[in-house]
């Protein structure tokens, strides 16, 4: 046998190094996960506090610090201002909405907001996706 192809055998059998090359077949896909599941909290968090900003604003109209029967465009701003001021995260990207509606007989307003999330993670879609919650608030 030559000395090359003892060489090679040798290199062929050894152990040496095999842990570092498991843990770069595993390192990336765990990496993902992890990442994925650090993104995934941040949507779930934003969705939480949309949520909450929604129910804020609904709960102002109930206690009477936005008239019910406040006219549409007073209602509104009332709206939009107590959402914004009980949103934590950027305000200015929220887009909200507030229609009316009757349901049976009963006047509601309708308020729905949407926000822009987008991932930090790089390498991921750029593109922001809408978040978004409603809330059907009764307007007397």
């Amino acid at each position: 046998m030559s000395g090359k192809q003892r060489l090679f055998r040798r290199f062929l059998e050894s152990g040496s190094g095999a842990a570092a090359v498991e843990f770069a077949i595993v390192c990336m896909p765990l990496l993902l996960i992890c990442l994925g599941i650090v993104e995934f909290g941040r949507a779930f968090f934003v969705r939480n506090d949309l949520s909450y900003a929604a129910d804020v604003a609904a709960r102002k109209v109930l206690i009477g610090q936005i008239p019910a029967g406040a006219p549409s465009s007073d209602a509104a701003s009332g709206l939009e201002t107590a959402v914004r001021e009980a949103f934590v995260g950027d305000a200015s990207l929220l887009q909200i909405a507030v229609g009316e509606e009757t349901v049976d007989g009963a006047r509601y307003r309708t308020l729905s907001i949407r926000y822009p999330f987008t991932f930090l993670v790089p390498g991921l879609d750029d593109s922001p996706f809408a978040l978004g919650v409603s809330r059907r608030i009764p307007a007397g």
